[in-house]
């Protein structure tokens, strides 16, 4: 299996930059790294995925060390992640890192994108803060707050301005940080986190729970619904 790094985040928000410095720096020398950008979004045939109707196809490894997929900036974080992870499931490919950067300024300027990061954030183990020197420390604090004051797991790092990490093999290794299980084996037995003093009185089904972002209703909605940003990034020319 080849290790995949998902990356999330907004179009314009400096993904760019972030993959520049991780293929560089966060593995070892001599490593190849395949970078896979959504169709809509890239102008090479070769390294590119696609997600249409609902499915992502996303090509098999080939001789690289490891690959970073980068999602469509534009369209919702679920849908895509959602169907990402029913194409990985008959893949060659292990999810290794779920990567998310947040547009400091953007968020700032547009409250509607704080529901956008939440999904985003739910699925990762490392959260990229950049532009953080452009706005109010304030600002930072008060978007924080909610995953501080839920012991979120993932790991808050902030992209330098000369676009550095201060440790970048720290993003793409070590154990999940992530608040999703979707790509992580666990028994249905041990989501229920039954002990000997909380048992049920009724029969249960064994059948693990869909993540909370893909549930839905009996008509098919989903229960959480995520904005559309796709306007807010044209009014910023994105």
């Amino acid at each position: 299996m080849t290790p995949l790094i998902i990356f999330l985040g907004a179009t314009g928000s400096g993904r760019i930059i972030a993959i520049k410095e991780l293929t560089t720096n966060a593995w070892p020398e001599g490593k190849k790294i395949r970078v896979l950008f959504e169709k809509s979004e890239s102008a090479s045939d070769d390294d590119r995925w696609n997600f249409q109707n609902g499915e992502a196809i996303i090509p098999q490894p080939g001789q690289e060390d490891a690959a970073i997929l980068v999602t469509q900036g534009k369209l919702s974080p679920v849908d895509q992640m959602e169907a990402i992870h029913r194409a990985l499931a008959t893949s060659r490919w292990q999810c290794q890192r779920i990567l998310t950067i947040v547009d400091c300024p953007l968020a700032s300027r547009h409250h509607e994108l704080t529901e956008w990061y939440q999904a985003c954030i739910h699925f990762s183990d490392v959260v990229i803060l950049n532009r953080r020197w452009e706005v109010p420390g304030q600002w930072v604090s008060k978007f924080l707050e909610p995953y501080e004051a839920d012991f979120y797991p993932c790991l808050f790092i902030n992209l330098l301005k000369n676009g550095t990490f201060q440790n970048p093999a720290a993003i793409i290794e070590g154990e999940p940080l992530r608040l999703s299980h979707i790509f992580d084996e666990i028994d249905a037995v041990d989501e229920m986190e039954f002990d000997e003093d909380n048992l049920p009185d009724e029969p249960f089904d064994l059948v693990r729970q869909p993540d909370k972002y893909f549930a839905r209703d009996e008509l098919g909605r989903r229960k959480i619904s995520v904005p559309d940003i796709s306007e807010i990034l044209k009014a910023e020319g994105r």
